[in-house]
């Protein structure tokens, strides 16, 4: 209930359904007061009038005849709704089908009392509308209405609103629920749509209903900007692929000449030859990156990520010899579905940052692989200078490089290659401070049994 109060739909139909209730409650208000006073004053009318026609017989034939009328009026009309009563100044009844005179009775006035009355089932307590009059002689007049039927509306009227209310309420609370549901079941495939999106699959779209309402047109806006966006995408993976493809055919033939002419002067050439493996490694990398992006795991085997590892480690630990530095490798079984060999690119990229980041002599770069919470985790953690928290997100960009003056080897491709192809494998990476250095963490979905890492 509480995840459905935060739904917009349910919380417009809840506030609809409580408008419609305010504005049915008045109305009903303004009916009931105008009905019952309506009545009421129609009863109060008609005692007026008995009480004065009774003065005038009073006025016309003195206290006999003004008891003797009352006297005809209760024995005529024994089921009547009337009240009379006449007493002496010290009230002593005289006539009327009142047995006493009541004490909330004011000396002249309206007011309204209790009543027993007798049914065919009984006496019933009642209320009654009634008026006192004060006769020349100090002789007092009480002439009143029962006032059960006024009751009796007013009941119905209370009853009738309870209901009314309560089935506009619940109205509006079960269809504000149906429109939720109904709302959140959309929002729930766009969202999914989104995420697929936002995890590089760039074919996924936001479904299109047949109705053509305001959700369609957005989603039909939403899937024609992917549309585009996926064109671009795939024209720049084309244009990279294209010209990698390109310039590595002729780059590979100018280090081969390079290799014949370096016998007549091998320093220059040599410097040449560098540069040409320099390209030819940047080329290199944006034909893996396009193939991660474009991957297809279709192509994917279950893979002992632990093994992979090793392998990397094994193969950079004499690089970490050569610059006196220590590779620590701390291992469990994790096995994941992937590509073998874009894995060992990623891990080797990883490991030739620490090795290039690290403080020099002495340095000791740790490296452990394992599976936590149903995840493969490997971990490469440096001593180096580390990155900054605002620019982790900006360093896995392509040809991104912290080192403005550009004294560094690389071309800033290393990192973007590795978030590539975690995100191909449903994976992720993640730049944290090592204080000091770098951990850099490659997170994927672990395929098949594995140990902690110990």
């Amino acid at each position: 209930m509480k995840g459905l109060w935060r739904t917009s739909a349910f919380r417009q139909a809840a506030l609809y359904s409580l408008a419609f209730t305010v504005a049915m409650a008045l109305a009903l208000t303004a009916l009931y007061f105008s009905t019952i006073g309506l009545v009421e004053r129609q009863t109060r009318a008609t005692i007026d009038a008995e009480v004065q026609g009774l003065s005038e017989q009073f006025a016309a034939g003195g206290l006999s005849r003004l008891a003797a009328t009352i006297r005809q009026r209760s024995r005529a009309e024994p089921g009547t709704n009337s009240v009379y009563l006449l007493v002496t100044p010290g009230y002593a009844s005289l006539a009327g089908n009142l047995t006493s005179w009541p004490k909330s009775a004011p000396e002249n006035g309206a007011f309204e009392m209790p009543i027993i009355r007798t049914t065919g089932t009984g006496e019933v307590s009642r209320s009654a509308f009634a008026q006192s009059f004060t006769l020349s002689g100090g002789y007092r007049l009480l002439v009143g209405r029962d006032a059960e039927e006024l009751a009796q509306t007013r009941r119905l009227f209370v009853t009738a609103g309870l209901w009314i209310g309560a089935a506009t309420i619940i109205f509006g609370l079960v269809t504000g629920l149906y429109l939720s549901r109904r709302v959140l079941a959309r929002v729930a495939a766009a969202a999914e749509a989104g995420e697929k999106i936002a995890a590089g699959r760039f074919d996924s779209r936001l479904p299109i209903g047949p109705s053509g309402d305001e959700f369609d047109r957005l989603a039909g806006s939403v899937n024609a900007l992917m549309d585009r966006i996926e064109r671009l995408m795939q024209g720049m993976r084309i244009a990279t692929d294209s010209i990698s493809h390109d310039l590595r055919r002729p780059l590979t033939r100018l280090r081969a000449r390079l290799e014949l002419a370096a016998a007549s002067d091998p320093d220059v050439m040599g410097e040449a030859m560098e540069e040409v493996d320099a390209a030819t490694a940047i080329l290199e990398n944006l034909l893996k990156i396009a193939q991660a992006e474009a991957g297809n795991s279709a192509q994917f085997a279950d893979i002992s990520l632990d093994q992979v590892v090793g392998d990397a480690v094994e193969l950079y630990q004499p690089v970490a010899e050569d610059r006196e530095m220590s590779l620590a490798l701390l291992s469990s079984a994790v096995c994941i579905r992937g590509e073998r060999q874009l894995l060992a690119q990623a891990i080797a990229n990883l490991l030739d940052n620490a090795l290039k980041h690290a403080p020099g002599s002495g340095a000791t770069i740790n490296v452990s692989v394992g599976a936590d919470g149903g995840r493969a985790r490997v971990v490469v953690a440096d001593t180096g200078p580390g990155i900054a928290p605002d620019a982790r997100m900006r360093v896995t960009e392509r040809f991104v490089r912290l080192d403005e003056s550009r004294q560094t080897e690389g071309a800033g491709l290393g990192l973007s290659l590795v978030k590539a192809v975690a995100e191909l494998h449903r994976g992720s990476l993640l730049l944290e401070d090592n204080s000091p250095g770098l951990r850099a963490v490659l997170e994927f979905p672990v395929s098949g049994a594995a140990d902690p890492i110990r």
